[in-house]
């Protein structure tokens, strides 16, 4: 899950790189101002989107013009413990907490601390609406005073704030300035700044999220600084206007003041000439710049192929990602379909993952997959085999194969290699009795209090399950044998 969603992160951003660097080198310069506010909110909405839509099954084998066959893994399930555990499975003092696992924790503090500063600012300004002074504009809008002379002009929603340095304004500035504001509002300007907002929650880490968000906030000011001055033609009035009341910063990321330090860029946009309309086909571009990064997103994902386990058993090639059709289960009576299915946690039209689709089988780190829902009720002798089919339509059909095998009980429990700790003291810390069904949560969680006591190696502890078929009683017997260091 932890990769997973790194990998999304990586792959979002890499949009946004795409969408940002066309932005600044193509249309950051056009007085389409409208134009490219529709393209700044597509490109954070396509940015979070993209990686999660598969390609068409066309699109996907030019990408992977040799995707590798798959393989049906049939390998019996109690392989999988026969011997040592894997080194991914072992648990030892320092990778209890894994970097991958510390990096998430960080990355989501990092979000929760976004999400926080927004929910201050909106208190802040809902607390400036409540505790001052305001007066209607017009049927929806609403004039707020504030105290202090040095707040700059801004707008918040139908909100507009103002200090009362403002009323010391002539009244054709006054009127100008409130009428800017006023337009941030009737065009809902505040609404592609909190989306804004909640993508950069998420993606805290990098700078493009915020430099489409500044971007954004220039074409709102663009937009409002047109709808004031192009009817009346007012330019160089305006422009002493931006000039006289420019301040610095910003009092909050979610609002839009009248006056900031782009004064400058503002003044040029409104004298220079509209653009033309050859220059307006530059939008015919964003098309292909989109598919561009979507394709990009998915060259960068592994080829989509079900991992090989069994070379002597091979299933039709899977030459591109598609969605999953039909998904058949054979063999099972411990299970229903039902059950099965919410096991696996796929269905009709997912996008087809090898890889997920590998760890909800065999082994995933919640311990809800199917073959540890088999091997925790004592089947250890369980095994699956799955065919991936491509249909001509593109989807790819699941066909599952179940052998459950005969049910095992645990025999003897042996510890090797111990010499200061007494094998009976060692086996009451284990949660694993002779007589009990075979339980592979168990058995790990033996591993892990091995490895954990402080006596042993936590990189030496073995486990060893020995089958004792008994072909004449109702169940199998499975003797298990520990093999641990001493320090």
């Amino acid at each position: 899950m932890s990769s997973s969603w790194f990998l999304y992160l990586a792959a979002a951003t890499g949009c946004q790189a795409v969408f940002a660097l066309f932005y600044r080198l193509v249309l950051a310069r056009l007085t389409t101002f409208g134009w490219n506010r529709v393209y700044l909110l597509s490109a954070l909405v396509l940015s979070v989107a993209l990686p999660l839509v598969a390609l068409p099954a066309a699109w996907a084998r030019l990408v992977w013009p040799a995707a590798p066959v798959a393989a049906a893994w049939a390998l019996p399930a109690w392989k999988l413990v026969n011997g040592a555990i894997p080194a991914a499975t072992a648990v030892t003092p320092a990778t209890t907490v894994s970097w991958l696992g510390l990096v998430l924790a960080i990355y989501w503090l990092g979000v929760v601390y976004q999400a926080w500063r927004t929910a201050r600012n909106l208190r802040w300004l809902y607390g400036l609406r409540r505790q001052h002074p305001r007066t209607r504009l017009g049927r929806r809008g609403w004039l707020v005073q504030l105290p202090e002379p040095s707040c700059p002009a801004f707008s918040f929603g139908r909100h507009v704030f103002l200090s009362p340095a403002h009323a010391q304004l002539s009244p054709a500035e006054y009127t100008q300035l409130v009428q800017h504001e006023q337009v941030h509002g009737a065009q809902y300007h505040s609404l592609d700044l909190l989306l804004a907002e909640g993508v950069g929650w998420f993606f805290w880490f990098n700078g493009l999220t915020p430099y489409l968000r500044r971007q954004l906030r220039t074409v709102h000011e663009y937009l409002a600084d047109a709808a004031v001055t192009r009817p009346a033609g007012t330019h160089i009035a305006y422009g002493h206007l931006l000039l006289k009341l420019a301040s610095g910063s910003l009092p909050t990321s979610l609002v839009h003041p009248f006056s900031t330090k782009q004064v400058a860029q503002r003044i040029y946009m409104l004298t220079i000439p509209p653009s033309s309309p050859m220059q307006k086909l530059r939008f015919l571009l964003v098309v292909p710049v989109a598919m561009l990064a979507w394709v990009g997103v998915a060259a960068l994902g592994p080829a989509p192929a079900l991992a090989a386990g069994s070379p002597t058993t091979t299933t039709p090639a899977a030459a591109a990602q598609s969605r999953i059709g039909r998904i058949i289960w054979q063999g099972n009576t411990l299970l229903s379909t039902e059950q099965l299915n919410a096991a696996l946690g796929l269905k009709l039209g997912d996008a087809y993952d090898a890889k997920a689709l590998q760890s909800r089988l065999s082994y995933s780190s919640d311990g809800q997959d199917i073959t540890s829902r088999y091997m925790d009720q004592g089947y250890l002798f369980f095994s699956i085999n799955p065919v991936a089919k491509t249909q001509p339509d593109g989807t790819t059909d699941l066909t599952f194969t179940i052998s459950e095998g005969r049910r095992a009980q645990i025999g003897t429990i042996t510890v090797v290699g111990n010499h200061k700790v007494s094998t009976a003291a060692i086996l009451e810390m284990l949660p694993l009795h002779t007589g009990d069904f075979f339980n592979r949560t168990k058995l790990l969680q033996s591993q892990k209090i091995l490895a954990e006591n402080g006596a042993f190696d936590p990189t030496n502890i073995s486990i060893n399950p020995q089958p004792a078929p008994r072909p004449a009683a109702a169940t199998d017997l499975v003797n298990i044998a520990f093999t641990v260091v001493e320090k």
